[in-house]
């Protein structure tokens, strides 16, 4: 897999419980603190408390720092990825909305770094006005990540909400897109037959699968 792609799609998944049930702000600053040092942790907290401040999820901000971290990156690396993540947060809920949940934007935010445009996830947000954006902005991400182009990438996703589909034809589409990259297909073509089969697949009298998967929709007023 893309190292960019796992690593979106790893660092989602892994916060989901986190952004579920709410951040400790205390025990993370206590965390940044011993693993980075205290000049660049300082720096870090300051961003994780203007990001809490606007109303921001600050748990991907953490976790930010502490893979750059383990990663080895230098202090300025390690500041500046979690700049640009805030800033991501922050776009990402001006496209998605007031509602968005913190692992929407969290994904939302991967999605615009990875150049995916800010009316793409609006028009997606349009597209399943109810239903978890997660599945399909980490989807949107990876198809960047393996080489689809960025509009084609939208675009697919986009359609596959449009029909319907819900998270698991969504994994399901990515999984056969990333086949057929690795057997050489070009990611555009393999990207266009992806999505001709999910659309075949959720036709007329085939809606089976529309629920994002979540165990319950959001209400918005």
């Amino acid at each position: 897999m893309n190292r960019f792609a796992a690593f979106v799609l790893a660092v989602v998944l892994t916060l989901l419980p986190r952004l579920a049930a709410g951040e400790g702000a205390a025990t993370d600053e206590a965390t940044l603190r011993t693993r980075l040092g205290p000049d660049l942790s300082a720096s870090v907290i300051d961003v994780v408390h203007t990001a809490a401040a606007q109303g921001l999820p600050t748990a991907p901000l953490v976790a930010c720092a502490l893979e750059g971290a383990s990663r080895q990156a230098t202090p300025d690396a390690i500041l500046q990825a979690v700049r640009r993540h805030a800033s991501g947060l922050s776009s990402a809920r001006h496209a998605l909305g007031p509602y968005a949940s913190a692992a929407e934007l969290d994904a939302g935010a991967w999605a615009l770094l990875a150049g995916v445009p800010e009316d793409s996830l609006a028009n997606l947000r349009r597209a399943r006005p109810a239903g978890s954006l997660v599945i399909p902005l980490v989807v949107m991400s990876d198809f960047v990540a393996r080489g689809v182009p960025v509009e084609n990438a939208s675009s697919t996703v986009l359609s596959a909400a449009r029909a319907g589909a819900g998270d698991p034809a969504m994994l399901r589409m990515r999984e056969r897109i990333h086949q057929r990259i690795l057997h050489g297909e070009a990611p555009l073509g393999a990207s266009r037959e992806g999505l001709r089969e999910l659309l075949v697949k959720s036709g007329p009298g085939k809606s089976s699968d529309k629920k994002s998967g979540e165990p319950a929709e959001r209400r918005r007023p």
